[in-house]
């Protein structure tokens, strides 16, 4: 389920536009993304044909290849109640398996659909929904609570106990994103254990870091930025030994990236300089469906087109405005899209500027989660939402030509990490913890990082800062937020080296809500100039803001 943009911001705020064409075979609802050499070949598009008194609301593939459909009746408006079928992907044999409201928990975060790998019950968040048998042919479905530690499950430290959730193909296991109170997040791994009265969450412990920073031996005054394990929590990968998670490693605005369980090292997924949130695997883990907006004329690619040092703990607090822009706002009313993308796994990893087959076919509908897979690795679905209006359907692209590997096989999943922690009433204190920071970063070979952030205000300040000795940046970038008013951005930075870059830029944005949320103001201020201006460069690259719509 989609969740409002306001349940976003915590994750999103700690942490050349490209339009593919477009050929229609047998009307709007069947489209053929252009190729780009890929191993999939020849991607085919085609809306899901269901009755008219079922409204799509989401869709997931199941284990056995049909579509877990979550849908309203006429006349159904509360988004509690709700209504799943089974069907096959083509619309056909469609079998109602469960109709009913789901109660509200205090700090509940909505209502997700993720189907176990038996294909017999869903997890939902809160709640799971069980089939004595397969969902394919269930007629008895029940509702079971899910019961979470007490140090997750409420308090005044908790603000939302989870944000995602997933589980992973050993069925015992999930892993979620617990949302602080103090707008920060930690990530979680635990078992699922059915009880007499529900399940419960148990052995649960922290993976995520908790201090991105440790003393520098060399600098008394210095701090070595350390590693961010952790990030909202997409999908479990490689048969349950790692995580697809949110996550920065060279850009300011977040990419996909996968973290091992057991070493905790993280590798990116993607590098694109705009907003890249998540990348679905296929069962093969050869293909994924990624959110992004690296095709829409609404990319904030400026923002992070000219990569920084430490991204995940330096970072300026962009992704709050580029999310709410780029997709909240083209949810209701800017133009453009949020993909998805379909790639190649390899060549996003190794290919610089490696974009994928855009699957958005129509300029006034635009993706909604969740994406999935069919276990054939050839065929995968998303919700999309219709401009400014309530009005959902649901998508399938078909891969002809892929020649798909074998799904890979589950392996265990660790049940205590080297890293982890067990002990949950640390929560609270990192809750409480002020995020204010002022920090000194020095490089290996020359120069030092300044970073001051409190509430409000982010400054960063490179004095000839190199850790290798070829790329040395110099200037300084600010952010000053108001979520209800006017924020800023300003970046006036020199990259010299190998790979130079350069940013002279100034955007200011306007408040999240309302009905143009995050717009970017190019009104004239006192000195006649526009408050939003300037470029960035990289790579043989420039970028312009007055390129992007307001």
């Amino acid at each position: 389920m989609t969740k409002p943009p306001s349940r976003r911001l915590p994750i999103l705020a700690m942490l050349p536009v490209l339009i593919g064409g477009l050929a229609l075979d047998g009307g709007p609802s069947l489209a053929r993304p252009r190729a780009d050499g890929a191993l999939f070949g020849q991607p085919v598009i085609r809306t899901l044909t269901l009755p008219a008194d079922m409204r799509p609301q989401s869709a997931t593939y199941t284990p056995s290849g049909r579509i877990l459909l979550t849908y309203a009746r006429p006349g159904e408006s509360d988004p509690r109640q709700i209504n799943l079928a089974i069907m096959d992907d083509d619309g056909s044999h469609i079998r109602p398996i469960f109709s009913g409201t789901i109660p509200v928990r205090p700090k509940d975060n909505g209502i997700r659909y993720m189907v176990f790998a038996d294909n017999k019950r869903i997890f939902l968040g809160d709640f799971v929904i069980e089939c004595p048998t397969s969902l394919d042919d269930c007629t008895q479905a029940q509702l079971v609570p899910v019961t979470y530690p007490p140090q997750v499950a409420d308090g005044a430290h908790i603000w939302h106990r989870w944000s995602e959730m997933v589980v992973a193909p050993d069925n015992r296991h999930i892993a979620w994103t617990t949302l602080l109170a103090n707008y920060s997040a930690a990530v979680l791994t635990g078992e699922l254990t059915r009880g007499p009265d529900g399940y419960v969450v148990t052995r649960p412990q922290i993976i995520s870091s908790s201090d991105p920073f440790r003393p520098d031996p060399a600098h008394a005054d210095g701090v070595i930025p350390s590693p961010i394990r952790g990030g909202e929590v997409k999908q479990f990968v490689h048969g349950g030994s790692a995580l697809s998670l949110v996550g920065a490693v060279k850009r300011d605005l977040p990419d996909s990236v996968v973290m091992d369980l057991v070493s905790g090292k993280v590798t990116p997924i993607t590098d694109t300089p705009g907003y890249t949130e998540t990348t679905i695997f296929s069962p093969d883990e050869r293909l994924g469906m990624v959110m992004t907006t690296r095709f829409s004329q609404t990319d904030p690619a400026i923002l992070g087109l000219m990569p920084r040092p430490y991204p995940d703990s330096l970072n300026m607090g962009l992704s709050m405005f580029a999310y709410t822009y780029a997709v909240t706002g083209v949810r209701t009313a800017r133009p453009g899209n949020v993909g998805p993308a379909l790639i190649d796994i390899a060549r996003s990893q190794r290919e610089d500027g490696y974009q994928g087959a855009n699957l958005s076919s129509q300029a006034d509908w635009v993706f909604h989660s969740p994406m999935s897979w069919h276990p054939d690795s050839r065929r995968a679905t998303w919700i999309e939402g219709l401009r400014g209006s309530e009005t959902k359907r649901v998508q399938i692209v078909t891969l002809p030509g892929y020649k798909a590997g074998p799904a890979v096989a589950p392996h265990a999943v660790p049940d205590s990490l080297p890293y982890g922690d067990s002990d949950l009433s640390t929560l609270p204190a990192l809750a409480g913890k002020s995020q204010n920071i002022d920090v000194k970063v020095y490089g290996r070979r020359s120069g030092h990082i300044l970073y001051r952030r409190k509430s409000g205000a982010i400054e960063k300040i490179y004095v000839d800062f190199s850790d290798d000795g070829k790329q040395v940046y110099s200037g300084r970038e600010t952010t000053q937020i108001n979520m209800r008013g006017q924020s800023s951005y300003e970046a006036d930075i020199r990259l010299t080296g190998p790979r130079p870059g350069i940013m002279k830029l100034q955007m200011t944005f306007g408040p999240l809500g309302g009905p143009k949320p995050a717009a970017i103001d190019f009104t004239p201020q006192a000195d006649g100039q526009p408050r939003s201006r300037g470029f960035a460069e990289y790579g043989g690259q420039r970028l312009s803001v007055d390129r992007l719509a307001p």
